[in-house]
């Protein structure tokens, strides 16, 4: 079995080979459940391995959400402006 460590972001991971990974699968599987587990491929292409669970992916910025909900929010207090008519919408507006 051939494993080693690398230390990325403020964390230290194993990383392991194609090879390795394909012939232990399920071990590995299990092992990445708890820690974080690179796949090296060769030519300079890598890959993690992590449970499906901890995949962060919103698909937006927090910063962006925030402003969203902020917005919302005002939205519900009242805050708007109505659009009588929509032919004519920088009359309301101005």
């Amino acid at each position: 079995m051939y494993m080693n460590f690398v230390y990325l972001n403020n964390n230290i991971m194993k990383t392991i080979t194609v090879s390795e990974f394909r012939k232990n699968i399920k071990k590995y599987a299990e092992i990445a459940v708890d820690e974080k587990l690179i796949v090296n491929r060769g030519a300079g292409k890598a890959f993690l391995v992590i449970p499906i669970e901890n995949i962060d992916d919103s698909g937006y910025n927090p910063q962006f959400v925030k402003k969203i909900l902020l917005a919302e929010a005002s939205a519900k207090k009242g805050n708007v402006t109505r659009i009588r008519d929509a032919k004519n919408i920088w009359a309301d507006i101005l």
